[in-house]
């Protein structure tokens, strides 16, 4: 799986043995969460059987590629009345260290690592998630469909941004449009209020018991455990905070430099007399530098440990 950095383009190539019916394939982009990002869009024969589509910027200054996550293309064509889907993976992801302000502040390590930087961000960043138990990424206009929990509060599985609808039950005979952004006679749910992150919530609400004048059913002030909600919005972080940039550009120092070796490893002592390692018993619940360990503290939402 290719990974891509996000507002950036990608051209993807599928290679046939020979040019399928009338010279046609038809791609269309899915996001992981399970929407769909853009097409069914015909792809560009650049040659005899080998056909690319490019997700670039849009005409509105916006990239396609504007969400972090796993995308899925799916490639679809005919061949002598038989239908083939082929699909390929990219994975778009938001860099917690900029390769150009991290050289300026090591132009020492820039020789030996310009080229492997990504790969060494890649592993920064992943660690960073793991050990904050979060990812700091932004997913604009995605939605989830959540199972209802008996209570007036619905917990969501990434903070909230914005809140643009949400739907109950959606596909069945009883789907009912409880919360529409653009829409004030359906303003029946609003999004928690955190002090930080431009007020992103984690969880849902109802504001009051309401009746649905359209369908005349009378919707109670919870979301029932029978029930399943189509939650959409922007959801995510819309930025990286200071603190793990921060932190991404200590661990990468360190990696690039080799002067957390041992730490990594959760080495408290070493004895080289008779080579003797000891290693501490809390080593999980550390990114190996204590600095970087402080600046995550407030961005940790739980500490890894392991089980003996």
């Amino acid at each position: 799986m290719d990974d891509v950095k996000i507002n950036t383009s990608k051209t993807l190539t599928l290679t046939l043995p020979s040019d399928p019916t009338s010279n046609i394939v038809s791609t269309s982009l899915y996001h992981e969460f399970g929407s769909l990002v853009s097409g069914p869009t015909n792809a560009t024969r650049t040659s005899a059987g080998v056909y690319t589509i490019t997700y670039g910027q849009q005409a509105s200054g916006i990239y396609v590629l504007n969400s972090a996550g796993r995308h899925r293309v799916d490639f679809t064509y005919t061949i002598s009345g038989t239908s083939y889907t082929q699909s390929q993976y990219i994975n778009v992801y938001t860099p917690y260290c900029d390769i150009n302000l991290f050289f300026e502040e090591y132009p020492e390590l820039e020789n030996d690592f310009y080229d492997k930087f990504d790969s060494y961000e890649k592993k920064v960043r992943n660690i960073i998630n793991t050990f904050c138990g979060q990812s700091f990424e932004f997913y604009p206009n995605k939605y989830f469909i959540l199972n209802g929990n008996n209570k007036s509060t619905l917990p969501l599985p990434l903070p909230i941004v914005n809140l643009i609808s949400v739907t109950m039950n959606v596909g069945d005979d009883d789907e009912t449009l409880l919360h529409d952004s653009t829409n004030s006679s359906v303003n029946n749910i609003e999004k928690s209020r955190e002090p930080f992150n431009f007020q992103s919530g984690n969880w849902i609400q109802f504001r009051n018991s309401f009746l649905d004048s359209v369908q005349s059913i009378i919707v109670s002030n919870r979301f029932n455990s029978s029930d399943d909600y189509k939650v959409q919005g922007d959801f995510g972080w819309q930025f990286v905070p200071n603190n793990i940039e921060q932190a991404a550009s200590l661990l990468l120092a360190d990696m690039m430099t080799g002067d957390s070796e041992y730490r990594r490893h959760g080495m408290k002592s070493v004895d080289m007399d008779i080579i003797k390692y000891e290693t501490k018993d809390s080593f999980y619940e550390s990114t190996g530098n204590i600095d970087a360990d402080i600046l995550l503290m407030d961005y940790t939402i739980f500490i890894m440990d392991y089980v003996v």
